[in-house]
C-alpha cells in the first residue's frame, strides 16, 4: 500500500509541508535535527492524528486544488499515481492549529486511500449546495464505476461506497461534516447501519478501520457529484448497441 509522506515543521510563522526522504536532509527550516530534539517529542492521540491528517489535506487542496481534483479524476491509476506525487511538494499552512510549543517536526504517514477520501471531503465542503441537492437514487443490483481502478481499495469497498453515496448521499455526507473519532461521526456512522449492511455484496465481509471506511464513502459521494455515472437506462440501452455491433 502506498503511503504518503509528509513532513510538519512548526515555525513561528505557521507550518511547512515538504517531502519526507530518508537520504535527503531537511530543508526549509531553521529547527535543530530531530534526533537533538527527541525530549520534547509530544505523542499525537488517535484522535489528534485524524484531525491533524484532517487538516493537512484541507491544507493541500486550500493550496493545490487543481492537482487535488486532478488526482481524485483521474483516467487511470498512473495519472492518479502522478497527480499525487505532485500534491506532495512544498506547501506552506500558515496558523499554528496543528503545531504546539514543544513540537518542532512531525513525521505524518498517510495511506493513498485515506489520503484521497480526506482531499474529497475538502472538495465536498466547498460544493456543500451542490451535494446537499443530490438525492436518493434506487438500489441497483450492480454497482459499476471506472473510477474504482484508481482508488487502490479493495473493489467491494469501493462499490459499497458508490451504493451508499447513491441511495443516500445525506447520510454520507452528514458523515463528512463531522470531526473525526467524534461523537457526531459515531453518530452518524449508526445512521448508515442500514446502509452498509443493504450496499455491501452477499458474503462479504467488511474489514475497514473507520478512518478508511469514511474515506471511501467521500470519495465515492464526490465521484457521483462530479463523474456520475449514466443512468441505468442510457447504459443498458450502449450496452444493448455495443453487442450488436
Amino acid at each position: 500500500m502506498t503511503k504518503l509522506r509528509l513532513v510538519l515543521f512548526a515555525t513561528g510563522m505557521g507550518l511547512m509541508a515538504t517531502p519526507a526522504l530518508a537520504d535527503q536532509p531537511e530543508t526549509g527550516t531553521r529547527l535543530s535535527p530531530p534526533s537533538s530534539r527527541g525530549v520534547n517529542s509530544v505523542a499525537m492521540t488517535s484522535r489528534d492524528q485524524a484531525v491533524g491528517a484532517k487538516r493537512i489535506a484541507e491544507c493541500i487542496y486550500n493550496r493545490k486544488g487543481v492537482l487535488s481534483r486532478q488526482a481524485l479524476l483521474a483516467p487511470n491509476a498512473q495519472s492518479e499515481s502522478e497527480a499525487m506525487s505532485k500534491l506532495m511538494g512544498e506547501v506552506r499552512c500558515f496558523g499554528d492549529d496543528m503545531s504546539n510549543d514543544l513540537v518542532g517536526m512531525r513525521i505524518v504517514q498517510i495511506p493513498n486511500d485515506i489520503m484521497r477520501g480526506m482531499l474529497a471531503e475538502a472538495a465536498l465542503s466547498r460544493s456543500n449546495d451542490e451535494a446537499a441537492a443530490l438525492r436518493p437514487l434506487p438500489l441497483q443490483q450492480i454497482y459499476q464505476r471506472d473510477w474504482y481502478a484508481i482508488t487502490g481499495r479493495h473493489i467491494t469497498v469501493d462499490e459499497m461506497g458508490a451504493c451508499i453515496a447513491d441511495t443516500n448521499p445525506a447520510g454520507v455526507l452528514a458523515l463528512v461534516r463531522t470531526v473525526p473519532t467524534s461523537k457526531e461521526e459515531s453518530a452518524a456512522f449508526s445512521g448508515l447501519g442500514g446502509n452498509l449492511g443493504t450496499c455491501l455484496r452477499a458474503g462479504t465481509k467488511l474489514q475497514a478501520s473507520r478512518q478508511a471506511l469514511r474515506a471511501a464513502l467521500a470519495d465515492a459521494l464526490y465521484q457521483r457529484l462530479n463523474a456520475p455515472a449514466p443512468a441505468p437506462a442510457a447504459a443498458a440501452a450502449t450496452a444493448v448497441e455495443a453487442a450488436k455491433n
